[in-house]
């Protein structure tokens, strides 16, 4: 019962935050403050994929430092910057301490999340009226889809496997629809993997290339239909004026390259400064990246205020932060996980839904959002997989366990 409050204060806790340097949350001062206490040197022996992350995140460390001093970045940037891997490692390790003992926990974090939104609230403005006329967009994808999300992913583990396929599938294009489209389609596409594992049995290659072809047109048709509403007026949803503005919206890469300017402009910032970044919360200083933003929206706008240089991705952030070796260090994280949660998902046990869903925001997030999913989300996707790999190779822990034995003889 202990370990389920843990888990469950330390979710909401984070929507309590305090300006120190930056911005920090009751959460990441409890992380830090505890650390030594909770870290047990047994745990890298006894779990070796422990020690190959802990020198990847060392390697990323490192490699900030090595970056932040060569471009004379300011210590409370360079603080912040290196703030961020830390946390990122304490909780993502505080995490797997839990769940390796009791998957189930993951019940209790999600549950913490879905509390904190219901505490803490939201900074966009809206409600459900505004969802439900297309006028709410951004209120319903950083608030209401969280908040759904986290209510399937609990509700799958004691659904019917086919309930929670068919659930997410509908539920995602809904979301679509109403204009959380990253969202939606990150739900609908674990509704049609986890569709896929359920017939697989009744599944040879012939079939699958068919489906993927119906799928593939059904997909684009429906896609053909939303912008076609929302260029008749139909859907006014708050990011139709994405479709409005390119000049072939029937163009779905159009679309996402549209949606993702900060990203495309995170990576050229990377390629000005290939080898060691800009500095951890770089300013652009003469505006070059923010004109370059307008530039890839066909905007004509003249931005006249410059902040940090846009870069809206974890992974191309490290990059552009902190340049080439940081970068390396990222996806190398980020591609260790990717593959044990892949490795995890052909077993297929009653965690499989929040296994996909959660490989999928693991590879949106770390390509298309900010820095900061690094230390707040990625760390619960990173120790739920880790455990459910783990879990799914008893033969594995066990011979772990004997060289832990042997290595304390």
């Amino acid at each position: 019962m202990v370990d389920k409050f843990i888990i469950f204060f330390l979710e909401v806790c984070f929507g309590i935050n305090f300006n120190f340097i930056g911005t920090i949350s009751l959460s990441e001062i409890f992380l830090i403050s505890t650390f030594f206490i909770y870290f047990k040197r047994n745990d890298f022996l006894l779990y070796p994929e422990l020690k190959i992350l802990a020198w990847f995140y060392t390697g990323l460390f490192f490699s900030q430092i090595l970056s932040e001093l060569v471009v004379g970045n300011s210590f409370s940037n360079s603080l912040k910057g290196l703030a961020v891997t830390i946390v990122s490692f304490f909780h993502f390790y505080f995490l797997f301490k839990f769940f390796i003992k009791n998957r189930y926990l993951v019940l209790f974090a999600l549950l913490g999340m879905l509390f904190r939104s219901l505490i803490f609230g939201t900074q966009f403005q809206g409600d459900l009226s505004d969802v439900v006329s297309g006028e709410g967009a951004t209120y319903l994808k950083f608030y209401i889809a969280p908040i759904v999300g986290n209510i399937i992913l609990m509700l799958s583990l004691f659904l019917g496997k086919l309930k929670v396929s068919v659930l997410t599938i509908i539920i995602g294009f809904i979301f679509v629809v109403l204009g959380a489209r990253s969202y939606g389609s990150i739900i609908a596409l674990t509704g049609l993997i986890s569709f896929y594992f359920i017939f697989k049995p009744l599944i040879n290659k012939k079939i699958i290339f068919f489906t993927a072809i119906f799928l593939i047109f059904i997909s684009y048709g429906f896609y053909f239909l939303y912008v076609s509403q929302v260029l008749n007026g139909n859907i006014e949803s708050g990011n139709s004026w994405q479709i409005k503005s390119l000049e072939n919206p029937y163009n779905p890469l159009n679309l996402i390259y549209m949606g993702r300017t900060e990203t495309i402009v995170g990576f050229y910032a990377f390629y000005d400064s290939f080898f060691f970044g800009h500095g951890a919360w770089a300013e652009d200083t003469s505006g070059k990246y923010h004109y370059l933003m307008e530039y890839f929206k066909n905007s004509n706008r003249v931005p006249t205020e410059f902040d940090v240089i846009p870069s809206h991705s974890v992974l191309v952030g490290s990059g552009m932060q902190n340049g080439i070796f940081s970068f390396l260090f990222m996806f190398l994280i980020l591609y260790y996980f990717t593959k044990r949660g892949i490795l995890s998902i052909s077993k297929f046990d009653k965690f499989y839904i929040i296994i996909i869903f959660f490989i999928l925001q693991l590879i949106w997030n770390g390509i298309f959002s900010p820095s900061s999913h690094f230390r707040y989300t990625l760390p619960l996707y990173f120790s739920f997989i880790l455990s459910s790999y783990i879990f799914m190779s008893p033969m594995k822990l066990i011979i772990n366990y004997e060289n832990l034995f042997r290595h304390n003889r």
